[in-house]
């Protein structure tokens, strides 16, 4: 971790947040706010804080925090996050974002599942020194009100209106004074160690050139840590030790020394201050000469950054100055790569943040994500088959296949040995090479396409296969063997097998006759229909005077044959069924009284009805009404009929219903 900013971070506030006496994150403003306004109302209810929580308090034990300010600098701080997250190195414009992320992290408020509290304290740093955090981490109160315990209504950002790239924020509280809980009963020795650290680092920060003074103030630094190193293997022993693992810490580049959730917290965390201090010791006695004169002709440090680019395009490296970042460079090239990032590890597993500052010599490592891939094709004596440059997640084209004299091709196969057969529906993932896998006899397979099973034969290279038994199926009759599945192609088993072959199985399916007897009614043909299939229903029959029914499995006529539904399994005949036809006499009286209808057999008589009556009117006759051609055309030359009426005999045999008219004399 680098060195923070102590000028600026003097000045600014600190955000702690907890879950119940761990301290799950720290954020520090480097930018101070410009506006400070404290409300101490005496009476105070809101509910539904930014924070999620209800805040229902009154009294002169409340207070409204407003802080308000311009992310106006651009030059990149350290943001301060203790050593429960590493530094931020952001500007003003960043800074802000990265708080309302932290704030959106914690926007509920409620306690976990476990029940563990959470809460969020905040800190004046421009008025809180480490004595003051000793008192707040022993349980006593400070001499003046520098933090409170604060729920979080709203942090507004908004874009500034005079210059666009600047941002205007408002992060909005409530206060409570609320006193934090005592961490430990023998602190006091602690803190007399801490203090020593705190006035240490307060000389640094008022050093930042490379003078005598400098390299001083980083050895009482380094001294003053080492006594905070050994109060605590003083106190490492003690039945309460545990409770120095939640103590507040500095409010300099180690704001939460003393904080941690393990027996060895406090001390990795020495030891991670004493790494600070050798770094300060890095940073001031550069090209340092034991002379009087050397402040004032010190040159800055500068670190080297190289690119290693893994077989990628050479890119230069760059010379850093100290705590500088580097600057992104343009992008390697490699064949068949696409670049995907810089790391700081050769592994490939950190990818580097060009905002880190540099401290030291660095080198970053290009990583690659493979975009084409080259699949090589071992033929293994065979004939040569060309590689293929395939896309990353495409499917390879299968080859054509390689010969070999005295050998049969099978398929390719991932390893040498040909046990692991290639499926080309697999995706490429990367380089490859397939081999060929070869046989020295040939597999000849019959499919019987539904009969009986036919064994395959093992037949030598340039051998013959031997006709194998006939297989049966079922209302069908073996025809033959055909070497493709269409069996449009007889095979010949004089034919040398050079080569694995299916042969196919062709078959004829056995039909019956279905006769349909139409019992006296025209005739109708017979069908030869396939064993399981249907017959198709034919024309219906004629029959004079007698209506066709439908057709009957069975002489007598009693019981249907359904065509659709009925498959045909063995020689059928089917018989018609009749039903005589009925002839309807209508009389229609013309206006006298209604007179009956008349249902005779077919060519039988109508009977001479009852005569009608009609008022003023005599009747005369019956007559039969019909279409006769009048001898005139009409507009497309056909003939324009006429209906003409004569007198009906009721001697006439009728064969089609009839309606006959009644004729009147004087209507």
């Amino acid at each position: 971790m680098g060195i923070p900013n102590l000028k600026y971070f003097k000045k600014s506030y600190m955000l702690e947040f907890l879950k119940g006496e761990k301290v799950e994150n720290v954020f520090t403003f480097s930018i101070p706010p410009e506006g400070e306004d404290y409300d101490f109302s005496q009476r105070l209810t809101e509910t539904k804080t930014f924070g999620g929580s209800v805040f229902d308090r009154y009294g002169n034990d409340t207070i409204k925090i407003n802080l308000s300010g311009t992310t106006g600098n651009e030059d990149k701080k350290i943001i301060y996050r203790g050593f429960i997250k590493p530094p931020l190195y952001l500007n003003g414009e960043k800074e802000i974002w990265e708080l309302q992320k932290v704030i959106e992290e914690w926007h509920d408020l409620s306690s976990d599942t476990d029940g563990t509290e959470k809460t969020i304290y905040l800190y004046d740093l421009s008025k809180t020194n480490i004595i003051d955090f000793v008192k707040i981490s022993s349980g006593k109160t400070p001499a003046t009100r520098n933090y409170w315990q604060v729920f979080i209504k709203d942090l507004k950002i908004k874009r500034s209106s005079s210059k666009p790239n600047y941002y205007n924020y408002s992060l909005e509280m409530f206060g409570l004074v609320k006193e934090k809980t005592k961490q430990g009963t023998w602190f006091s020795s602690i803190s007399d160690a801490a203090s020593a650290f705190t006035q240490a680092m307060n000389v640094v920060e008022g050093v930042m050139s490379y003078t005598e003074m400098a390299i001083a103030a980083v050895q009482s630094c380094t001294n003053a840590v080492a006594r905070v190193k050994k109060a605590y293997e003083a106190f490492q022993n003690m039945s309460d030790s545990g409770k120095l693992l939640s103590v507040m810490g500095m409010t300099d580049s180690a704001t939460r020394i003393l904080t941690g959730n393990s027996s060895n917290t406090f001390y990795n965390a020495t030891k991670d201050c004493l790494a600070i201090a050798d770094q300060c010791k890095g940073i001031f006695r550069a090209d340092y000469q034991d002379n009087s004169q050397h402040s004032k002709s010190q040159d800055t440090s500068y670190f080297t950054v190289s690119f290693e680019t893994n077989g990628g395009s050479h890119i230069n490296s760059q010379k850093i100055e100290y705590s500088k970042t580097a600057k992104t460079p343009e992008e390697p090239t490699k064949n068949k790569y696409s670049f995907a990032g810089w790391y700081s590890d050769a592994q490939l597993t950190t990818e580097f943040d060009f905002n880190t500052p540099i401290t030291e010599d660095t080198t970053l490592y290009a990583k690659w994500v493979q975009t084409v891939a080259t699949v090589t094709f071992n033929s293994k004596n065979g004939s040569r088959v060309a590689s293929q440059e395939v896309t990353i997640g495409e499917k390879a084209t299968v080859p054509t296949a390689p010969t070999r004299n005295g050998y049969i091709f099978k398929e390719w196969c991932t390893d040498y040995a040909a046990t692991q057969s290639y499926d080309f529906e697999t995706p490429v993932t990367g380089d490859m090479t397939l081999y060929a896998a070869w046989t020295t006899v040939a597999v000849v397979t019959f499919n019987a396409n539904g009969g009986s099973a036919v064994e395959s034969q093992t037949v030598q290279i340039n051998g013959k296969a031997v006709y194998p038994i006939t297989p049966t199926r079922e209302n069908y009759t073996f025809s033959c063997w055909c070497s493709d599945s269409s069996l449009t192609t007889v095979f010949d088993f004089n034919t040398a097998i050079t080569a694995d072959i299916t042969l196919y199985a062709k078959w004829v399916q056995i039909s019956n006759t279905v006769t349909f007897r139409s019992n006296g009614g025209s005739s109708v043909s017979s069908q030869d229909v396939m064993i399981g299939a249907y017959a198709t229903e034919p024309e219906a029959p004629t029959k004079e005077g007698f209506d066709f029914v439908y057709w009957c499995d069975d002489v007598e006529c009693t019981n249907e044959f359904h065509f659709n539904t009925t498959p045909v399994t063995g020689a059928l005949t089917l018989y018609a069924k009749w039903s005589a036809k009925e002839i309807t006499v209508t009389f229609d009286s013309n206006g006298g009284s209604s007179v009956e209808s008349q249902v005779i057999g077919y060519g039988d008589r109508a009977v001479f009805p009852e005569i009608p009556v009609k008022e003023n009117a005599v009747f005369v006759m019956w007559e039969k009404a019909e279409e006769v051609d009048s001898g005139e055309k009409d507009e497309n030359n056909q003939p324009i009929m006429t209906t003409v009426y004569s007198e009906f005999d009721f001697a006439d045999e009728l064969t089609e219903d009839i309606t006959l008219y009644a004729k009147w004399f004087g209507a």
